[in-house]
């Protein structure tokens, strides 16, 4: 039996270039944006790098094991970027900061380890551990930013504390993949557990680490004061050396242990990060008070009077005056009534006769 109206009339299907628009996506910012194949990448990396290490053998499994660790560094760079926000680090900066890391970094860093004996004297001790591998490695995480006072002298004076936070965290990302891959193809070769510790959380650990000391050195380029610069430093540089020895040390003697340490280095790294100096100030002496941290309040400012007492209302000048209440008109013929004058009328003097006394 047929439809009372006839057949319904058939709706045709989209075009294929809205199906499919092409032209539209090749053309959209999006497109061009390096977030976009930053995304790709993290997706299509994988499945190259485990081709690479299934149908390879020797320098196929190296390629496999450097891939793997350059994902994971872009991975934790674009986390901290999510979480520290820098607005004032421009792409040319954060090239300056990623070539002189993978120039520098590690040959700095095995330089002054191998002059300070760190091999044979930081096994089993604390604080040689810290002089001997926390500090050469520290400072060398930092060398990025020390260089750019004098590649980029006007970002150097630019940049708030926090800003240099995420630069140094993120040379401490490229020592801590650097250092991943060395281990990964190495002799006598990091397997197992420990090679995927190696790969995904030992970068983000030293970048906590530097983060730390590049957060200092922001607060030391605010002052003009020579020992107060040095002194700001060395406390930065002092705590990273510090919590990087002692991670070290109890790496293999307690995993609770070990584990309390990274916690506190996250912990730490991400206080500075959220409530650290992030506003761009000028250049700070000795005598000045540091700007209150993003996040603390200024302090309360007395009133004028007395407690209990209510606060005069704060007229605008600029507003405009509040409409008069309504009143219903007035009758043909009758006066309008006159203004209130503020005075309070007189009572009368006169007794009044009181009902049921005599």
């Amino acid at each position: 039996m047929s439809a009372p109206h006839g057949p319904r009339p058939r709706t045709p299907l989209p075009d294929v270039s809205v199906l499919f628009p092409w032209r539209a996506w090749t053309r959209h910012p999006w497109f061009r944006s390096w977030t976009t194949w930053v995304f790709v990448a993290l997706i299509a990396v994988p499945p190259l790098a485990l081709s690479m290490s299934m149908t390879s053998t020797g320098d196929g499994d190296d390629l496999a094991r450097a891939a793997f660790a350059c994902y994971f560094g872009v991975a934790w760079f674009l986390v901290l970027r999510a979480l520290i926000g820098p607005r004032g680090i421009t792409g040319s900066t954060l090239a300056v900061v990623v070539g002189v890391a993978l120039v520098v970094e590690a040959p700095l860093a095995l330089t002054m380890e191998r002059l300070l004996g760190a091999s044979t004297l930081a096994d089993g001790n604390v604080l040689l551990g810290i002089v001997t591998v926390g500090v050469p490695e520290e400072i060398a995480k930092v060398a990025p930013i020390l260089a750019l006072a004098l590649v980029q002298p006007q970002v150097w004076r630019r940049l708030p504390p926090r800003e240099f936070l995420f630069l140094g965290a993120v040379g401490g990302l490229v020592f801590g993949v650097v250092e991943a891959i060395v281990y990964a193809n190495a002799p006598y070769g990091t397997t197992g557990v420990v090679l995927v510790w190696r790969l995904l959380t030992n970068p983000v650990v030293h970048a906590c680490w530097a983060g730390l000391t590049g957060y200092f050195i922001g607060l030391a380029a605010r002052w003009t004061d020579l020992g107060a610069r040095l002194a700001l430093i060395a406390v930065g540089l002092g705590v990273a050396a510090t919590l990087h020895g002692v991670n070290n040390a109890v790496a293999d003697l307690s995993g609770f242990a070990w584990a309390v340490v990274v916690a506190v280095s996250a912990l730490l790294f991400l206080g500075y990060a959220h409530v650290g100096l992030q506003a761009p100030g000028t250049v700070l002496r000795a005598t000045t008070v540091t700007p209150w941290a993003v996040g603390r309040p200024p302090a309360p400012v007395a009133a004028p009077w007395p407690a209990g007492h209510p606060s005069a209302p704060v007229v605008d000048p600029a507003a405009r005056p509040a409409p008069a209440p309504w009143s219903p008109p007035l009758r043909p013929g009758t006066p309008p009534p006159s203004a209130p004058s503020g005075r309070v009328p007189d009572l009368p003097t006169t007794r009044l006769p009181v009902v049921g006394r005599p």
